[in-house]
């Protein structure tokens, strides 16, 4: 193991934007690649149902400064500057499962941070696992690399529902070269594969990042 990833084994985070609060301000933001297993959520069980019913994620949460062992997407998602009408957050059921970063978009900006990043759900929505990248807006970059900017995160919340379109986050771990918000707006559906549309409140224009994470499965076992 080289010395760049055993410092990043025992980093402990500060700060992420709208999803993450610091320069990478979105809704979930950040990676590295202090990635304990391979790059990829090869574990999941993309063909199982949308019941809820995966075992518990604790098996994937660690004491050792890494706080998660969920392997980073290798989905690479690049930054849309759409131009539609910016979306609305309905809350809904949560789904447990596992899931990645399908889109990275924001409404009245001219640019932002693409994704590879992924959540876990679980324990009928009570457990949240966060782990992965900001990218360059392309989609390119990495953070492993030494390319500039860009941030990464592995952390694990209680969560809960605050209100009809807000969830609320708890940190109980953290990680990372940014860190998650405390609150994140949401929209949760149920069907067709579920989805998971986020964006942080606390931004002076939450539109200008929302990521959506589209559910794979369950989470691998560890």
């Amino acid at each position: 193991m080289t010395t760049q990833l055993q410092i990043r084994h025992v980093l402990v985070a500060a700060t992420m934007a709208a999803g993450c609060s610091s320069a990478a301000t979105d809704d979930g933001g950040p990676g590295p690649d202090l990635k304990p297993g391979p790059d990829l959520a090869s574990g999941a069980d993309a063909a199982d149902t949308a019941s809820g019913a995966c075992p518990s994620p604790a098996n994937l949460m660690t004491t050792n400064g890494t706080c998660n062992l969920v392997p980073f997407p290798t989905t690479r998602v690049p930054f849309t500057v759409q131009t539609s009408t910016a979306p609305t957050f309905n809350g809904g059921q949560l789904v447990d499962g596992i899931y990645t970063a399908i889109k990275a978009e924001g409404w009245n900006v001219t640019t932002g941070y693409g994704r590879q990043m992924g959540i876990v759900i679980g324990n009928g929505g009570t457990t949240m696992l966060w782990f992965g990248q900001t990218l360059n807006a392309d989609g390119s970059g990495d953070v492993d690399a030494g390319t500039a900017g860009l941030f990464w995160l592995r952390a694990n919340f209680d969560l809960s529902i605050a209100s009809q379109n807000t969830l609320a986050l708890s940190e109980t771990c953290a990680a990372g070269t940014t860190s998650g918000p405390a609150t994140l707006l949401y929209t949760a559906t149920t069907t067709g594969p579920p989805q998971l549309i986020l964006a942080n409140p606390a931004a002076a224009n939450p539109t200008s990042a929302v990521t959506t994470y589209e559910r794979q499965g369950c989470p691998p076992a560890s």
